[in-house]
């Protein structure tokens, strides 16, 4: 398989940089990748491939369609940037003040149209139907997987407001003061998750900010304070909810305060479908790459929604040079890089995985 698949992929590799280099140069945020996705469209139109009627918004879907027939396979790339300044040194840094492709969008992008390229170019290896998803918004609620898969992690939010009745420092008896009981509040929401969880299964639910009140002398009138829960159970999120509601206004209740709580579902968890991922696992040794095993983790990735739809995996390709401690740096980061050599290496794995599950290798 590697011969072969590098006899089809290298001719692209230089394309493939530059691609990648341009849409780094313009970046653009979520749900506003309007310039994003006219090269996006332009270049699958110069390649003669249809796009799919009905998707709204800034997501494009080209269908590529087979003489022979498989199955339908979905690829999937993101293409949205952050509202994070660039610090990097490099020739080809944004142009865009205070937007950065600091998540890798931009690689996905280059590599799902250089796929694009790759199938256009060598149609008696299309069996069925590929459809390319360039998908908006990845990082931004609600995400642009939802809207997609409506049209053709578990992370959740949520914020309690919490009422009282302000009066002077001196005279708390003529007050309701809502700070200490938000400080109760937040502790006890902190002990939602070992009651509701499963020990063996991973879950944070976080408390990240409190705000209300700003001198000694005054008691204020509200209290907000709120965070996220993430989960690696799709079903626990609805318990942990009806917990927080339940908890905030029985505490609130307790002291003869009020409070309003709202609860936010963002992006399920991204579960992968063991037989997809083995086939993953069999392609990447095929290449003769080796195969990493990471742990459950509980960043977001809207991903999860096409997950939820059909059998699918969530995979991904490390692009870090040892010998370059910032090709390291942490995601969301205004010092983000990528090694791009490995940038090839994703182009081969998305032709290896489709000859596989096509039944071609």
């Amino acid at each position: 398989m590697k011969e072969f698949v590098k006899s089809i992929t290298s001719p692209y590799e230089k394309e493939l940089i530059e691609t990648r280099r341009y849409l780094h140069r313009h970046p653009e945020l979520s749900f506003q990748e309007t310039d994003t996705a006219a090269y996006i469209r332009s270049t699958l139109n110069a390649l003669g491939v249809p796009l799919m009627e009905g998707i709204s918004g800034t997501s494009t879907v080209a269908v590529i369609k087979g003489e022979k027939t498989g199955p339908c396979i979905a690829f999937r790339a993101d293409i949205d940037a952050l509202p994070v300044e660039e610090e990097n040194d490099l020739p080809f840094k944004s142009e865009v003040p205070g937007v950065m492709h600091a998540c890798g969008h931009d690689i996905h992008t280059a590599v799902l149209l250089t796929f694009a390229k790759v199938l256009t170019a060598h149609p008696e290896l299309v069996r069925g139907t590929v459809k390319l998803i360039f998908q908006a918004a990845e990082e931004k609620l609600p995400g642009g997987a939802k809207a997609l898969c409506e049209e053709g992690a578990m992370i959740g939010i949520y914020e309690v407001k919490i009422h009282g009745k302000g009066g002077h420092g001196g005279y708390p008896q003529n007050a309701l003061n809502p700070v200490p009981v938000a400080c109760m509040v937040g502790s006890a929401l902190n002990q939602i998750l070992a009651e509701k969880k499963n020990p063996l299964e991973g879950g944070v639910l976080t408390v990240s900010y409190i705000n209300g009140g700003q001198y000694p002398n005054i008691i204020t009138d509200t209290v907000t304070l709120g965070g996220n829960v993430r989960t690696l159970n799709n079903d626990l999120i609805d318990k942990v909810f009806d917990s927080i509601h339940s908890i905030s206004r029985g505490i609130c209740a307790g002291f003869g305060l009020t409070c309003d709580v709202t609860t936010t579902l963002g992006y399920p968890a991204a579960i992968n479908v063991p037989e997809e991922i083995e086939t993953v696992r069999s392609v990447t040794r095929d290449l003769g790459y080796t195969v990493y095993e990471r742990p459950d983790a509980l960043g977001g990735e809207d991903f999860a929604y096409y997950l939820l739809e059909k059998p699918g995996a969530y995979f991904q390709i490390g692009m870090a040079d040892p010998e370059r401690p910032i090709t390291s740096s942490p995601h969301h980061n205004c010092h983000f890089q990528l090694d791009e050599r490995g940038i090839s290496e994703a182009l081969e794995m998305e032709l290896g995985l489709y000859l596989r599950v096509t039944g071609q290798m």
